[in-house]
């Protein structure tokens, strides 16, 4: 069990949310602030023992407390999991207009009877249009998040796997912690511009789930 210390319970869950691969977390202090329970949700991208020894590395360097691993539980979900139970966020719609030389994108997506829209505008070529709807996906999250846009579309591309293609997106997140990269990737079955959408959303849905508490 952890020694007593002068921490809060919201502070050492802000540090363990930002553990990767964890989705949300909640702590329990006793009354004399020993630290005596640790649950968290993660998702299936790292090993459970992993997850628990990072919670230990970090709470320790940063608030000198010793937790032993016993008080520490894991429920690991798959991220599509988490985001399609309790946000349901879900791919609606696109519109790709050419004019000339640019291309105008809308995504829009959707969460339970409300649209959230994002646009952006491109050169008119495959890796543009690629990257420009991977924009205006982003767009459209920070119009459902209403935090401004803490998202930047860093890379779009594919890769042929198991005689699959497969589009992967790379996105940096900047928040009051620094930058992240996040990676996303969706297959591509015949659609290319809906699976830069959806390997979108694959990069930031855990940070989604961090954003809104879910």
């Amino acid at each position: 069990m952890a020694q007593k210390q002068n921490v809060t319970e919201t502070a050492l869950q802000e540090l363990i949310n930002d553990i990767e691969g964890i989705v949300s977390s909640k702590v329990k202090l006793d009354d004399t602030g020993n630290l005596v329970e640790i649950h968290a949700l993660a998702d299936k991208s790292r090993n459970a023992k992993q997850i628990v020894r990072d919670i230990q590395s970090a709470v320790t360097a940063k608030f000198d407390l010793e937790i032993d691993h016993r008080i520490i539980s894991i429920a690991q979900l798959s991220c599509d999991s988490v985001v399609q139970r309790d946000m349901r966020i879900v791919f609606k719609g696109m519109e790709v207009a050419s004019k000339g030389l640019e291309i105008d994108v809308r995504v829009i997506l959707s969460h339970g009877e409300k649209d959230y829209c994002g646009s952006q505008k491109g050169i008119n070529t495959t890796t543009s249009i690629n990257r420009t709807i991977a924009q205006a996906t982003l767009k459209a999250l920070s119009d459902f998040l209403n935090i401004g846009e803490i998202f930047v579309v860093e890379d779009v591309g594919t890769l042929n796997i198991a005689k699959t293609n497969v589009v992967v997106v790379a996105v940096t997140c900047v928040d009051k912690n620094g930058e992240q990269l996040l990676i996303g990737s969706s297959m591509n079955l015949g659609d290319i511009k809906e699976a830069v959408v959806k390997a979108t959303l694959d990069a930031v849905n855990r940070r989604i789930a961090k954003l809104t508490g879910k």
